[in-house]
């Protein structure tokens, strides 16, 4: 009896300090969301909210020379020599085949093309004017007259808007260009084609 006193004695602060020994708090169990940045909306070209109205409201004093140094625009191709005409019709083989000339949103191809008379602009080409030319050409004969105006007028009303075209090793032009003063370029020449679709352009003497 003596014997399981003391073995008493002995365990009992053990016992008393395990129950006094505070228990490891539980961890609430959490869900951890793996939240991933939403890339960000395209913005949706605005050409389907252009109305007639603002067709109309577009001026066009600003877009009436044609020989300037800026955008220049020839009236035809007679001024060509035979030699000329043939390198001017072989590039312009390799433009029709040019795959930003098959661009099948009509609007971002409208914007493809006047980027091409844009870089021959820009880079002094040897056909400056002579390539806006055939890029309005190209295009009043394969667009549709109502969505080629549309396309205008939204290059005009909404310069941003749309991919921009800065370099056509396709068509021997690899160095970059700014791409500011394409969209610029662009416009002028998109209003230059607008005005002479709706009989404002070219300027009567």
């Amino acid at each position: 009896m003596r014997l399981i006193l003391i073995a008493i004695l002995i365990c009992l602060p053990c016992l008393l300090a395990r129950a006094e020994s505070p228990k490891p708090a539980t961890k609430p169990a959490t869900t951890q969301a793996t939240t991933q940045a939403a890339a960000p909306a395209k913005p949706e070209n605005s050409i389907n909210a252009i109305t007639q109205k603002d067709i109309d409201a577009i001026t066009y004093e600003d877009a009436e020379e044609d020989t300037g140094f800026i955008t220049p625009l020839a009236a035809d191709l007679d001024s060509l020599d035979n030699d000329s005409k043939k390198r001017l019709d072989d590039w312009t083989a390799k433009l029709n085949d040019w795959s930003g000339a098959k661009e099948e949103n009509v609007p971002q191809r409208v914007r493809n093309l006047m980027s091409v008379a844009c870089l021959a602009d820009m880079i002094h080409s040897e056909f400056e004017g002579e390539t806006a030319y055939v890029i309005f050409d190209k295009l009043k004969s394969e667009v549709d007259k109502d969505q080629l105006i549309k396309a205008c007028a939204w290059m005009v009303l909404k310069p941003t808007e749309g991919r921009c075209i800065t370099r056509i090793p396709e068509l021997g032009w690899d160095e970059e260009v700014e791409e500011d003063g394409i969209r610029e370029r662009s416009s002028m020449y998109a209003k230059k084609l607008l005005g002479r679709l709706v009989g404002k352009l070219p300027k009567k003497d």
